[in-house]
């Protein structure tokens, strides 16, 4: 006996359900879709403007090298501080093409020696190193055309001041216990620098010239 074929009966609840799993779906993937928008507004950073202007306030923070602050000590005893510094420059105005700055400078450095010699005497050796300088900037950006770059160079008068202090334990030579001089000066020097803002406040910037060190770099802030 032939069975006739009779075609499978939908059944409405499956569709029902999927519909439901695909409507889910497309809201889970829409929510996500505002989560991610919103984390990248909170996260990710505005497109940065470097400029220098008038009314402008950059911060610097930074360590130096080449300095040739080592004063002959070597081993074990030997110690240098990092070649800190900290600089500080106000927009002022136009001037030709760029524009002028004014500021500080802040730069400071130790080196000592601690070591006994000959099993007697605990040598206790110190020199601190500090700048303090008046700056004027000129800054100029139009020959690059990138929004997150500013070039700038300048000239700054500093106060620099070298103090050394021995504070060796002679026993007997009490008299030779805690020797100290300094010595101190002005200075007139000139440097070229760079500063790129990787957001509207952060940066990283880098100088080359007269400061506590001839090479100076670290982070640059937008007050």
């Amino acid at each position: 006996m032939k069975i006739p074929f009779r075609p499978a009966r939908a059944r409405p609840w499956i569709s029902v359900i999927f519909a439901q799993q695909n409507h889910l779906t497309r809201m889970r993937s829409g929510k996500l879709l505002v989560v991610a928008g919103v984390m990248a507004s909170i996260f990710l950073p505005a497109k940065a403007q470097a400029q220098f202007h008038e009314g402008a306030d950059m911060l610097g923070v930074g360590v130096g090298i080449l300095g040739g602050y080592n004063a002959g000590w070597h081993g074990a005893g030997a110690h240098q501080s990092p070649a800190l510094n900290l600089h500080y420059d106000h927009g002022m105005g136009k001037l030709g093409p760029g524009t002028w700055g004014l500021g500080g400078y802040l730069g400071f450095k130790t080196a000592s020696y601690r070591a006994w010699h000959h099993q007697l005497v605990h040598l206790d050796y110190r020199y601190t190193y500090l700048v303090l300088g008046v700056r004027g900037t000129w800054h100029y950006n139009e020959w690059h055309g990138d929004s997150n770059l500013d070039t700038y160079a300048g000239l700054m008068l500093a106060y620099n001041s070298v103090t050394f202090r021995n504070r060796t334990d002679y026993n007997s030579y009490t008299y030779l216990d805690n020797y100290r001089y300094s010595g101190s000066g002005l200075g007139l020097g000139a440097y070229v620098g760079a500063r790129y803002f990787l957001s509207d406040q952060i940066g990283v910037y880098g100088e080359l010239g007269y400061g506590l060190t001839w090479l100076q770099a670290g982070l640059a802030i937008r007050l």
